[in-house]
């Protein structure tokens, strides 16, 4: 019998008393109105690999999509060296490593920088020597500081596959490693696991029967949402007692890291803070136009009204793509499948938010001031701009996470968002006015306890709910 045939073989390894290292169990999962994979059931012990193999939509994907935690099943279960996938705990999302069809890079960053970016999220313990050793046996030591963007195909699925195994997980999910590599790449893929990651359980997926041959030990075939495993994996008794995991990585830490990567790739790409920031001037000069012989007592209010609508603007056309440019990409399933709390990630693109905002919110402060000869640059006037683009963007982080896979963001983003910020604007003309002494300066502070309270409100409500939009 070929090495690479589906087989029917009876006879249990020597370990099977050992925990598996992945356990699926009765797995159906739909997606839209029919069953893509249906009533699944293996077992995987450490070390052992095992290929599944397909026609095209046959749920060769799905199915590994499953077993890493992206898509939940209509029923069964999966168990990660005995503990259940779906576990509260997200550490053990540190023993898992996934390649799907679109590496999780992000191109702006360099080979290194991505590598350090995982390393941090999933803990990874002497990460300079780990990343040092994975660029070097991926074939990427000499291009580990050139941006990712500058990669060809094959290069960068290289990278994915020493991002998937960078942390040692038990369990390695490869779905078609193959894709993009040359034939000399693939020869070295066998080589590559075995540095990288030697005792992993490893299931991947492949149309190419040399991969095949090479690296597994046995196949799965996956017929209309059936698969067909040796009987020697499938799984007969209940999962083994848990092994012990590594503790998810800290909130603070997790965010942190999120943040400066978001903050390096904008200052790389300049994507959103320049567009935003010459929209809003041309807004200015257009009002400073049309308001050229008004009076100085006009002035203020005209400055005030002009500043905060700049804002409201950049803040909406920051958030539209908050989250959704991370789905793009694909990157947003490698934070998903990252052993932190999701709503870390919640929080990073809130202050990446709120700083890109303040930012234009503060040039545009200057420029104004200059326009209309109006004193915005007081210290209150900060404060309150301070204040009110965390608002804002408390109010839009929240509606950015709750429509990303909205086919219509760009129309939904403005008609959910502004009605609901409107009262933030208000608050913070109101805090503007009352500095610029337009009207009664005491009037100013119950604005900035509503701005306080407005931030507190959604911020605490978008941490709560968005664990619960990404399952």
């Amino acid at each position: 019998m070929s090495k690479y045939q589906p087989a029917d073989l009876a006879t249990l390894p020597k370990d099977s008393a050992k925990t598996p290292a992945l356990t699926a169990s009765q797995l159906t999962v739909r997606r839209g109105h029919r069953d893509v994979i249906r009533n699944v059931t293996f077992k995987v012990q450490p070390g052992e690999r095992i290929a599944i193999i397909g026609s095209n939509g046959s749920g060769k994907t799905t199915l590994l999509r499953t077993i890493a935690g992206l898509l939940r099943p209509r029923t069964g279960n999966v168990h990660i060296n005995g503990v259940p996938a779906t576990s509260s705990d997200s550490g053990i999302r540190r023993t898992v490593g996934f390649l799907g069809h679109h590496p999780h890079l992000y191109p702006y960053l360099t080979a290194r920088e991505n590598l350090q970016i995982h390393a941090r999220l999933f803990g990874v313990q002497n990460p300079a020597l780990r990343i040092d050793t994975t660029l070097s046996t991926v074939g990427l030591a000499a291009s580990a500081d050139r941006p990712v963007r500058e990669f060809s195909r094959g290069m960068q699925q290289r990278l994915g596959l020493g991002t998937a195994m960078l942390h040692s997980p038990s369990v390695l999910l490869l779905d078609e490693p193959d894709a993009g590599l040359d034939p000399e790449a693939i020869e070295n893929l066998p080589q590559i696991i075995s540095k990288l990651c030697p005792h992993s359980a490893v299931i991947f997926s492949t149309h190419d029967e040399r991969v095949v041959a090479a690296l597994a030990d046995q196949v799965g075939k996956v017929t209309q949402g059936e698969v067909s495993i040796p009987k020697q994996y499938i799984q007969q008794t209940d999962p083994s007692p848990a092994r012990e995991w590594p503790d998810q990585t800290g909130f603070l830490a997790a965010t942190t890291t999120l943040i400066g990567k978001d903050v390096r790739t904008e200052w790389r790409a300049r994507e959103q803070v320049p567009t935003l920031l010459i929209f809003t001037l041309l807004i200015a000069l257009v009002f400073d136009m049309a308001f050229i012989a008004i009076v100085e007592t006009e002035a203020a209010a005209v400055a005030t009204g002009l500043l905060w609508t700049s804002v409201l603007l950049a803040a909406t056309l920051g958030g539209t793509k908050l989250f959704a440019a991370e789905q793009e990409r694909g990157t947003l399933d490698g934070l998903l499948l990252a052993p932190i709390d999701p709503s870390s990630i919640y929080v990073a693109k809130f202050f990446v938010l709120s700083i890109e905002t303040f930012l234009v919110g503060a040039l545009q402060l200057g420029f104004v001031s200059l326009l209309l000869n109006v004193p915005l640059l007081q210290g209150a006037t900060i404060g309150a701009l301070a204040l009110s683009t965390t608002a804002i963007s408390a109010v839009i982080t929240l509606h950015s996470s709750l429509i990303i896979n909205a086919r219509a963001r760009e129309i939904l983003m403005p008609l959910l968002s502004i009605p609901i910020a409107i009262p933030v604007v208000l608050a913070g003309v109101g805090a503007t006015l009352g500095t610029l002494e337009v009207t009664p300066a005491a009037q100013q502070w119950p604005w900035f306890g509503l701005l306080a309270i407005t931030t507190a409100v959604f911020l605490s409500v978008g941490i709560l709910l968005y664990p619960y939009t990404t399952k």
